[in-house]
């Protein structure tokens, strides 16, 4: 599997990669980055779909 450079959130922290079971239980399908630094950030792959913003001043 290729390296992907991490997304970052709008406070400039890495977001980790989200990940589905593949097709036939086999492997793993990558579908989106989900911050955990507290701002609560997700974004799907497909046309970079924001499901939720980055909320700003919410960083631990």
């Amino acid at each position: 599997m290729a390296r992907i450079k991490a997304a970052m959130c709008n406070c400039d922290c890495k977001m980790k990669r989200l990940y589905t079971r593949a097709e036939g239980g086999k492997g793993w399908d990558q579908v989106g980055w989900m911050c955990t630094c507290g701002c609560g950030c997700i974004a799907m792959d497909e046309g970079e779909w924001a499901l939720t913003g980055c909320q700003d001043n919410s960083c631990c």
